[in-house]
């Protein structure tokens, strides 16, 4: 037998459309508030949402009729007829927001007019008002959210963690700040202050947001066409990462994602950076109304084009064009990184090329007991006239030939030949023929199977480092480490929350990395970035599967680091831990780590 529901039920049911967690109601409230036309917005937060959720600002308001009206399902001033869904440039517009938070919450309501001597307060739970009358309040209004879900426990007991669900809100709070740059934002979590935002240009609320750092990644994109503007900021391939975390695409004005709009971005950046690895993009779209949808879904976060595939191409070809004004995609011109300076010469003179002197019997690749005892010059041949003629010799030069050969004959640097090519490859001579090891790759095979090797035994693999180091983070990996602070050691890492970390430059400090591991402050970014992202894939339980997946991630990360070139006995050690691994063949994720040059392809050369 059917029968209709009553309404308490069904508000219950609907307001799982619009509230999924606390995040939820920080969005609708922020976008409510900018449909208003505040210049002010404040975000209060209490235990991650659990206990209270407060947006204050100093918009419009409402009269005490429409302060009721607000709370009644599909109750809306921005629809009258069908026409108007192709003409929206609110945020809010379906009236479905304070109903479905007003289902599942405690709700208050302050907020008074310009034109109003008083102001109004509503208060309301599961959907029904129990108070309501004039009181004193500023212009704008004032929503108190309390106790989110006391109603359905079943909903409440599957919030996830404190610090897990404030993230979410951090990156609802983030999504519309981004999107009115002129408007004042302030967040308030547990009653410390995270964000002050003053009105600024756009570049200005990317750093106050994300972080300081992150003014050396960006570069400014423009293009504008009959279909699309494109503008806004993308990183630098180099700084690309493999933390998923500034990634943020707007359609006149709102938030959106799409993975068909971000395959353009990544097919622009193709061959420039690493797979698995994405850049940072704060892309800006403006097109006419008309010819977007966003009432696809509920959240209101997906939108689909009228003209999609043209849209596709003006992206790529906007990332691809700024990428080449900045010189980041290869040139056809020379490589001259290197070359010396050839000063401009007037036609007519003749300027003859320096002359080389070299030993064409110099050898690299001979064995230490097949040198002879004369010393060496690194292949180059000593101008013995030049030298006879000032009155000097060989010996003379160096301080006599017993300092010589000892300067040349350091008993410390390995006797095993090797030779570096552009602080890339190692190429060292087998029987059969030469051995070419790539470098990085070599170093991330030997890292993850010492650290593998390392947390699966449950042994201690921090290293100490002598000076910690301060690193810089965003808000978001702060929490999460805050929150996960006793379980990281577990995975080869010391850190500590720094004491000047405040909330416009939130830092770390690293005292201690897995053996192996370089302290760079550069290259610990990338490591902790690494780290707590596959933690927040993958969850912080440290299971086996946890661990391979955060060696992979980390052993990648830690070979990329700056190491400078190797000396004779570094590269020498290289080899001999790689040839320790239990695969020494390729890295974890199968790419090759060497390749031997057989005397058989040499000969077909000559």
């Amino acid at each position: 037998m059917l029968k209709v529901l009553p309404s308490h039920i069904s508000n219950l049911i609907a307001a799982g459309e619009v509230v999924q967690r606390p995040a939820s109601v920080v969005k609708e409230l922020m976008e409510n508030a900018v449909d208003a036309g505040a210049g002010f917005v404040h975000v209060v937060i209490k235990d991650s949402g659990r206990t209270l959720i407060q947006v204050i600002d100093d918009g419009c308001g409402m009269s005490p009729e429409d302060a009721c009206t607000a709370f009644l399902r599909h109750a809306t001033s921005k629809i009258d007829i069908i026409e108007d869904l192709d003409s929206l440039v609110t945020f809010g517009f379906r009236g479905e927001a304070l109903a479905s938070i007003a289902a599942v919450a405690e709700v208050t309501l302050r907020t008074r007019r310009a034109e109003d001597e008083m102001g109004y307060e509503v208060r309301i739970a599961e959907s029904n008002i129990f108070q309501k009358g004039a009181v004193s309040a500023p212009v704008g209004s004032n929503f108190s959210v309390r106790n989110i879900f006391y109603n359905i426990p079943a909903r409440r007991k599957f919030l996830k963690s404190d610090a897990s669900e404030y993230r979410n809100i951090l990156y609802e709070f983030y999504r519309v700040a981004l999107t009115r740059p002129h408007i004042s934002f302030k967040l308030t979590n547990n009653d410390t202050e995270v964000f002050n935002l003053p009105p600024a240009n756009l570049k200005q609320r990317i750093l106050s947001l994300i972080g300081k750092d992150i003014a050396r990644e960006l570069v400014s994109i423009d293009v504008k066409t009959s279909i699309v503007n494109v503008t806004g900021f993308i990183g630098r391939p180099e700084d690309a990462r493999k933390t998923a975390g500034n990634q943020y695409f707007f359609v006149n004005g709102r938030f959106f994602r799409s993975g068909y709009m971000q395959k353009a971005i990544m097919k622009a950046y193709s061959g420039l950076i690493p797979d698995g690895f994405t850049p940072s993009w704060f892309i800006y779209l403006e097109t006419n109304q008309d010819r977007i949808d966003i009432n696809i879904h509920p959240s209101k976060t997906e939108v689909k084009f009228e003209e999609e595939s043209a849209v596709f191409e003006i992206l790529h070809s906007a990332v691809k064009e700024s990428l080449g004004k900045n010189s980041f995609v290869p040139s056809i011109d020379f490589d001259r990184e290197g070359a010396p300076d050839i000063p401009l010469v007037k036609q007519g003179y003749y300027v003859p090329p320096p002359k080389i002197n070299y030993d064409p019997l110099f050898n690299p690749f001979k064995t230490p007991n097949e040198f002879d005892d004369s010393p060496s010059t690194g292949g180059f041949e000593i101008d013995r006239e030049f030298h006879s003629d000032k009155g000097y010799s060989e010996g003379d030069m160096f301080g006599g030939s017993e300092i010589q050969k000892s300067l040349f004959r350091d008993s410390g640097v390995s006797q095993k030949p090797v030779l570096q090519i552009c602080g890339r490859y190692i190429v060292t001579s087998l029987k059969s023929g030469l051995m070419i090891v790539d470098i990085r790759r070599a170093r991330e095979r030997v890292l993850y199977e010492k650290y593998l090797n390392s947390v699966t035994r449950s042994e201690n693999i921090v290293q100490q480092n002598l000076f910690a180091t301060e690193v810089p983070v965003s808000e978001i990996v702060y929490s999460f480490i805050c929150e996960h602070v006793d379980k990281i050691p577990k995975l080869g890492f010391n850190i500590k929350m720094s004491e000047n970390s405040s909330a416009e430059d939130r830092r770390i400090v690293v005292h201690g990395l897995p053996y192996g591991f370089t302290d760079d402050v550069d290259s610990l970014g990338e490591i902790i970035d690494s780290l707590v992202n596959e933690l927040m894939e993958v969850g912080a339980d440290i299971n086996e599967y946890t661990k391979e997946r955060v060696a992979r991630s980390l052993a990648k990360a830690g070979a990329s680091g700056s190491y400078g070139l190797l000396n004779n006995m570094e590269a020498q050690l290289l080899i001999d831990s790689l040839f320790a691994c239990n695969n020494p063949n390729n890295t974890p994720d199968g790419r090759v780590c060497m390749s031997v040059l057989n005397i058989e392809e040499i000969d077909k050369r000559f």
